[in-house]
């Protein structure tokens, strides 16, 4: 197999994507089949773009950097769920969407997790309510950093950006929600997140001992906050982290294969479902 470096960070707003009956088809048709009946359980049109989304850059990435041809790439998942190639490969990668985006992250010779969150207010209760809820998930030293800004909205950007972490982290590792995150205590060592480049110097303690051997990019995507947890490895040879690139759905299927023929009923499939959880409560106000 082909090994190359392999540091990447690829974004896709998939809400701003509106997929006509060719493109949806054609998508459907280069995923494997289980990843298709998955995707069409999904109520609504915002998750099934999302997750369809996921699958097509995972079968990007492995064509553009191993010698596994398109139609031979076959995924699975973990028992807790996180997906991987059925091959070896010199790389590890994962997946996350929320908010607007998909993204994925990739890292040669070491594990990494990745993790976005879109900065708005929670939807069922107040900011007030919502860390109350919240409480047990973050150390008081996390609390002190979360709620230092007097304004709600710059202490949700705090909490979601220690979220993040925690979630980058968690993944990383591939335990999943079988992890108790408030034994994680994050860091911040710079409030503000820099628009234009990655932020690295943030830490992070394990059960109150320092974790000296990971890398935490924090990075900004217009109104979203992500974070990439990778693991140093061996010969400590760390690329300079970069930015998130913006992928277009052309860039995302250059390449791709179809794996079956065509369906009229995958486009049926979409067309039935309502298009996000926001626009169904306010048709039924209206």
């Amino acid at each position: 197999m082909r090994r190359i470096m392999v540091h990447v960070r690829w974004a896709f707003n998939f809400t701003a994507w509106r997929p006509g009956q060719t493109e949806w088809t054609f998508c459907n048709q280069c995923i494997q089949k289980e990843e298709r009946e998955r995707i069409k359980k999904f109520y609504f049109t915002k998750d099934a773009k999302a997750a369809m989304i996921g699958r097509l850059l995972i079968r990007k990435l492995v064509a553009e950097h191993t010698d596994i041809p398109y139609q031979d790439i076959q995924l699975s998942r973990t028992e807790k769920g996180r997906p991987y190639v059925v091959d070896n490969l010199p790389f590890d990668f994962n997946v996350s969407h929320q908010g607007d985006y998909a993204v994925i992250g990739a890292e040669l010779d070491t594990i990494i997790g990745t993790d976005v969150m879109k900065l708005e207010p929670p939807r069922s209760s107040g900011v007030g309510k919502f860390f109350d809820t919240m409480n047990r998930q973050f150390s008081e030293d996390e609390w002190k950093i979360i709620k230092s800004p007097t304004m709600e909205t710059d202490q949700l950007k705090l909490f979601f950006r220690h979220w993040c972490l925690k979630e980058s982290y968690v993944k990383a590792l591939g335990i999943g929600i079988g992890f108790e995150i408030h034994r994680l205590n994050f860091k911040l060592n710079t409030v503000n997140l820099p628009t234009d480049r990655p932020l690295t110097n943030t830490t992070v303690k394990v059960d109150d001992k320092e974790e000296k051997d990971w890398i935490f990019e924090e990075h900004l995507l217009d109104n979203h906050c992500l974070a990439v947890a990778y693991k140093k490895r061996q010969d400590d040879q760390i690329e300079a982290s970069k930015n998130f690139s913006i992928l277009d759905y052309q860039t995302i299927i250059h390449g791709a294969v179809p794996l079956c023929d065509p369906q009229d009923q995958y486009w049926n499939d979409f067309c039935d479902k309502p298009e996000n959880p926001e626009l169904l409560k306010k048709s039924n106000k209206s």
